[in-house]
């Protein structure tokens, strides 16, 4: 059974987008992949309930939204009880598949330490997309 929403009313639909979250907590969904994901499931959710509750979820700290870059769709993913996990690393997007990887990497750790000490700039880690393409779509570019 999902969490339950720490503010707002609670109703079928919202926990059906919360219970998608919870079942797929490694997934990044757009509002309309999100959308089509319930639909299969055959939940009826409209888009402005799902927009809504992505909003609420945000605030309470459940899902993270990643908005990564201009014109694209925001992202999200859900964070249970691991708020802060984002908060600490970068984030690569495939410019082709579209897939966006979280990177616990010490070398960008490093880079992030550099910043901060020679140049007096504080990484804002949740917010830091480097675009390429991924190892599956290399061979395909």
């Amino acid at each position: 059974m999902p969490e339950k929403e720490t503010s707002g009313y609670h109703t079928r639909q919202r926990a059906a987008v919360l219970s998608c979250f919870v079942k797929h907590p490694d997934t990044h969904f757009t509002a309309e992949s999100l959308l089509d994901h319930l639909k299969q499931d055959g939940v009826i959710v409209g888009k402005t309930t799902v927009y809504r509750t992505l909003d609420k979820l945000v605030e309470t700290g459940m899902i993270r939204k990643f908005t990564v870059g201009t014109g694209d769709s925001a992202c999200y993913q859900y964070t249970g009880e691991n708020h802060s996990a984002c908060s600490s690393h970068f984030h690569l997007k495939c410019l082709i598949c579209g897939t966006l990887f979280h990177v616990d990497c010490d070398h960008l750790a490093e880079l992030g330490e550099h910043l901060l000490a020679d140049h007096g700039f504080s990484v804002h880690y949740s917010q830091t997309i480097l675009y390429g393409i991924c190892s599956a779509c290399r061979p395909k570019s």
